[in-house]
Parts: structure tokens; C-alpha cells; sequence
């Protein structure tokens, strides 16, 4: 019973914890080693905000039940993008991606050339960090996918037993 009270009470800051160290990592990788995201790239960051944020509001919240099924869907969309993304990165999915309007008035054609050789350019589809051979979305997709498991068992030896 004591077990269960603890792992209640303390299983968000350790997810709350991660999700931040996972975030700084991200951006400290874009900024010293100036290696600019691509979309996906950006896009993978955003379950790992709102795990954050749901991790806060478990400080608050005394039935944290429904908090473990958003975090599951949170990560389950996060394996979907990250193995999407690894699917482009190995050439195995066509991503293109089109022209975005940035909202910039180029008034001659020097100022848009100035403008995009200071606008760093990202491919979703090129690898350019990786460990061990795996990308960040794969060590994405290997993340969530354990932090989903981890969920579920978390789901299971709470709210599940009998105790």
C-alpha cells in the first residue's frame, strides 16, 4: 500500500524531470553545436512541452487517473511524428515540404539573398547529429515509446490493483 501511495505521489517529477532535460538537450544541440531543426524536428518538441505542463498541473490535482491517459496520448502522437520523421530521414517516405512565406517585404533581390544566407536551412530529410547511428528521431520514437510502457505500467500497478 505504502508502494502505491509513493508511486502516486512521486511518478510525474521523474517524467517532469526527463522532458526538460530532453528539451534542453534539443536546443543546446541547435545552439552550440548550430545545427538548425527542420519542421519535424520542431514539431517532435511540442509533446515534450505539454508533459511538462501536465506534470505541473499533477502538483495540483488529486485524481492524477486521467493525467496518465492524456500523458499516453501525448506520447503516442510523439511516436507517430518521431517515426514518421525517421521514415523521411532514411528515404523511405517522400516529405516535401513547401515554400513559407515569412511575412518578409523584399523591396530588390539583394535583400532576399542577404535574407537567406542568415536563415539557416534544415532538411527533413538529412540527418545531421546522430548517436551511435540513430537520429534524434529515433532516439525520440525509443523515448516515447518507453515513457508510453512505463505509462502503462504505471496505469496498471495503480489504478488497476485491487490494493
Amino acid at each position: 500500500m505504502t508502494e502505491i501511495f509513493l508511486v502516486k505521489k512521486y511518478y510525474f517529477i521523474p517524467l517532469m524531470i526527463l522532458s526538460a532535460v530532453i528539451l534542453s538537450t534539443v536546443y543546446l544541440i541547435e545552439i552550440y553545436l548550430e545545427l538548425p531543426p527542420c519542421k519535424l524536428c520542431i514539431y517532435q518538441r511540442v509533446p515534450y512541452f505539454f508533459s511538462l505542463i501536465i506534470c505541473l498541473f499533477s502538483f495540483f490535482l488529486t485524481n492524477k487517473k486521467y493525467l496518465i491517459y492524456i500523458l499516453f496520448f501525448v506520447f503516442t502522437m510523439s511516436m507517430i511524428v518521431s517515426f514518421y520523421h525517421s521514415l523521411v530521414e532514411r528515404g523511405l517516405i517522400n516529405f516535401e515540404i513547401g515554400c513559407t512565406s515569412m511575412n518578409q517585404d523584399f523591396s530588390n533581390i539583394d535583400d532576399l539573398k542577404k535574407y537567406l544566407d542568415e536563415v539557416p536551412i534544415a532538411k527533413c530529410d538529412e540527418i545531421l547529429f546522430s548517436v551511435f547511428g540513430l537520429s534524434l528521431a529515433n532516439i525520440n520514437f525509443l523515448i516515447s515509446f518507453l515513457i508510453n510502457l512505463l505509462n502503462l505500467y504505471f496505469f496498471r500497478k495503480v489504478y488497476e490493483s485491487k490494493n
